[in-house]
């Protein structure tokens, strides 16, 4: 290799060690943030308008993304033909569907029930690879979907922790939807950056729900009278939705998404239970305890191996993005 061979290398290596550390650090910050949503959300389902909820979340949300985007001169290339189609049906799929799912399936469900129902997102990421990708999941695969499975049946069986079972089901089709925005959202970067991307979600998602809530024969705004649902509000749209949906399209824009998906999703869990029970008052059953370990376990196997750089744009990230080479 000649000098000036080994110079390119050099940098290429440095560039791409330097990607994965700011995807990593954006990834620990997404747990943590990720990790009280269910506390947050669990919080206002049982004491707020759920439509309100949705489009007092998501406003603001819109609102901190905006300044961002015109700055950056980001804001037109959102309402882009090329790109509009995909960014619509990203911010219906991962953030109108999942808000309402689970704002409804909380209203019934407590956090700690939830964090385990919404283990099944690599789950759904397999199911994808297979369905979109074309792709013959391997044993080792499939064993650990059934340990995943297994631990959320475990819970099942064992009481009611998921009654009633529309509620339960709403939980548990929500990862679902945020797989599909994940993917619909890395066919659009680049060009488009996290920021143009998570704010997309948000202010076409603010589109939706401010109607439906006007629209509302009950609609008021008096419940935010009350300062504590006020800064429960503010927290989850600034937070949850804005600052979470940064940290995570800035980390899968650095890391591939399955390698991503393996760090966070067993840790959110586990700090999600430690919340409830410090927040919430919420304490865990022993079998929600053995369940979230074996969901988790089969998390971690269905992922193992996996690389954690991002592969080339296109359609060839798409694919990658929802394929766990752990063969």
């Amino acid at each position: 290799m000649t000098p000036a061979q080994q110079s390119a290398a050099s940098k290429r290596h440095h560039r791409h060690s330097r990607a994965f550390q700011i995807g990593f650090a954006l990834a620990i910050a997404n747990t943590l943030i990720g990790a009280t949503q269910p506390i947050l959300t669990r919080y206002a389902a049982v004491r707020l308008d759920p439509i309100l909820f949705c489009a007092a979340v998501t406003t603001i949300a819109a609102v901190c993304a905006l300044p961002f985007l015109y700055h950056r001169g980001e804001l037109k290339i959102l309402f882009d033909h090329r790109y509009l189609p995909w960014l619509i049906a990203m911010s219906m799929a991962g953030t109108v569907i999942t808000t309402l799912t689970m704002i409804y399936g909380m209203q019934h469900i407590d956090a700690i029930a939830t964090v385990i129902l919404l283990q099944t997102e690599p789950v759904y990421s397999l199911i994808l690879s297979v369905v979109v990708v074309g792709e013959r999941p391997a044993p080792r695969q499939l064993l650990a979907t059934g340990a995943i499975l297994a631990g959320i049946g475990s819970v099942f069986w064992a009481g009611n922790s998921f009654a009633p079972m529309f509620a339960a089901m709403l939980l548990f089709i929500t990862p679902f939807f945020w797989q599909t925005s994940h993917v619909l959202g890395l066919r659009v970067m680049p060009p488009l950056t996290p920021i143009g991307v998570a704010g997309a979600r948000f202010i076409f998602a603010a589109c939706v729900f401010i109607p439906m809530f006007l629209l509302r024969s009950n609609a008021s705004l008096a419940q935010l009278r009350d300062p504590h649902l006020l800064v429960v509000i503010l927290a989850t749209g600034f937070f949850v939705y804005f600052i979470s949906a940064l940290t995570w399209y800035g980390a899968i824009s650095r890391l591939s998404l399955s390698w991503t998906t393996a760090l966070v999703v067993p840790g959110v869990p586990l700090i999600s239970m430690l919340f409830a029970m410090m927040f919430l008052g919420e304490h865990p059953t022993s079998h929600e305890v053995v369940g979230v370990l074996i969901a988790i376990v089969g998390v971690l196997a269905l992922v193992l191996g996996a690389d954690p750089h991002r592969k080339a744009g296109g359609i060839v990230e798409a694919a990658e993005a929802i394929h766990q080479p752990i063969n």
